[in-house]
């Protein structure tokens, strides 16, 4: 089954980046030396810590690397390009680099980030759980 839901989960300090059920099946069966089954490519690929996203800057510098270079095959060229532009888009949060499947879903979502319309983007579904801060009375 698809996943077409980004969970940035504050509570379990971890990133549910969405997936094509297609694309696990394809990775368990080209890896099965790697991956005990489709599960486990979900755990392992798909299932982030935010600790990973912990300083933004390098965050936002390494996904697009990873995203050039693993997932779309580009040159280092290309790669180190784009990953100087964004270093320093401070309104970009590195998670949503990393749930990006391609660079067309990345350029549609800066798109939609430029023109302050995010409820146009329509790639995948972001929900952020945040955990709720209590309100304490100060004693006078």
């Amino acid at each position: 089954m698809d996943n077409d839901i980004l969970i940035v989960s504050e509570k379990e300090q971890k990133a549910y980046l969405p997936y094509k059920y297609c694309n696990i099946k394809k990775a368990f069966e080209k890896n099965k030396d790697k991956y005990l089954s489709p599960n486990d490519v979900i755990k392992k690929e798909y299932i982030l810590p935010l600790n990973r996203f912990r300083h933004s800057v390098s965050s936002r510098f390494r996904e697009t690397l990873n995203l050039m270079l693993n997932k779309e095959k580009l040159s280092i060229f290309k790669a180190l390009d784009l990953a100087f532009e964004l270093m320093f888009k401070y309104n970009l949060n590195p998670i949503i680099i990393a749930a990006c499947r391609n660079l067309k879903e990345l350029d549609i979502y800066l798109d939609c980030l430029e023109e302050n319309e995010l409820f146009d983007f329509r790639c995948f579904k972001i929900k952020f759980e945040v955990t709720p801060k209590l309100c304490t009375k100060k004693k006078s």
